[in-house]
């Protein structure tokens, strides 16, 4: 009985591999600033923020500078009660591709939580540049509340 040549199949797998590595790599890009993930369809009412704590009644509303980073730009609105955020939300997220897009569904929600629950907003490991410009926008709307 004839042997296969295990030499032959780690060059065939080897070059399938590469191949598939180019074809994803040439795939294009979405064009697009940023995604705006809190725009509402025409005649409905704002989303209501996730990390909003039961009872969470109205407050000031305050909308932070865009911050521009390495893939896209970031902006924070806080609803403020009482000298405290009560509710944060990431109005826009990073969109210079499918990757960015996933880093941003990923770590947002986790900022908004650290932005209610804390006085500091830690990086989120893997969304560095969201974090900060999430941080930064954060700051500005906190700022323009005179609250720092």
């Amino acid at each position: 009985m004839k042997r296969k040549n295990p030499l032959r199949r780690i060059l065939l797998g080897t070059a399938a591999t590469v191949a598939g590595v180019v074809a994803l790599l040439a795939l294009k890009q979405p064009a697009g600033g940023g995604q705006n993930v809190a725009g509402p369809p025409a005649g409905q009412a704002p989303p209501v923020a996730a990390t909003a704590p039961q009872g969470a009644g109205g407050g000031q509303t305050l909308t932070g500078d865009v911050v521009d980073t390495q893939y896209g730009p970031v902006q924070v609105s806080v609803t403020m009660s009482g000298g405290k955020v009560t509710a944060a939300q990431a109005v826009k997220t990073p969109n210079s591709g499918p990757r960015s897009e996933q880093i941003a569904k990923d770590s947002i929600p986790q900022l908004n939580q650290q932005a209610v629950s804390a006085a500091k907003v830690d990086t989120v490991s893997g969304a560095t540049y969201t974090s900060e410009g999430y941080s930064k926008s954060l700051q500005s709307a906190l700022d323009k509340a005179g609250t720092q």
